[in-house]
Parts: C-alpha cells; structure tokens; sequence
C-alpha cells in the first residue's frame, strides 16, 4: 500500500504537469494566444503611426486649402506654376528630356 499512496501522488504530479504544460501551450500558440497578441500590438503601432502620418498630412492639406482661398497671389503662383501660364512680357523655358534620356553615365 505505501507503493501505490507513491504511485497515487506521482499520477496526480504527472497530471498536473501535463495539464500546466496543455494550459501553458494553449495560452502561448492558440490563435488568440500572446504570440497571436504580441503580432496585434506591432499592427496598433504601425497603424497608430501610420494615423500620426496621416493627421499631419492632412493639416499640412488644410493649411493649403486656406492659402489657396485667402491668397490671392499664391492662387495665381500655383496656378501657373500647374499651368505653365506666365504673364504678359513673362517668357516660359520648359526643359523636356528626350525620350532615351536616362542615366547620364
């Protein structure tokens, strides 16, 4: 009897540590698991910087937006510069490269 109280508690060890360890793996690679988390947290911050990216964007966007209505003469500039309008007397240069044109050396 005192082999099988022995061999009673090592079961119950040997159980225990199998369910630790099928606990601890279910925990680590299930597809909700902390591998799977520690993947979503690189995506929020790459998507958080990716929205700090946009936020200046769109202010730099903004800031234009309200120059081209209250600005009259940098409208005018930008729209010649788009256009390639220039003014009475003005003369334009365009500089075109030729087809083939491509690395220098």
């Amino acid at each position: 009897m005192a082999t099988s109280g022995h061999g009673d508690r090592r079961s119950f060890y040997i159980t225990l540590v199998a369910v630790f360890v099928i606990v601890v793996g279910i925990l680590v690679f299930n597809r909700h698991g902390f591998i799977a988390l520690a993947g979503l947290r690189g995506d929020v911050d790459l998507m958080s910087r990716r929205i700090d990216s946009l936020r200046i964007e769109i202010d730099s966007l903004e800031s234009e937006i309200e120059r081209l209505k209250s600005d009259s003469l940098y409208l005018e500039r930008m729209v010649r510069e788009i256009l390639g309008w220039g003014r009475p007397g003005e003369s334009i240069i365009r500089f075109v490269l030729p087809p083939s044109a491509g690395v220098p050396f």
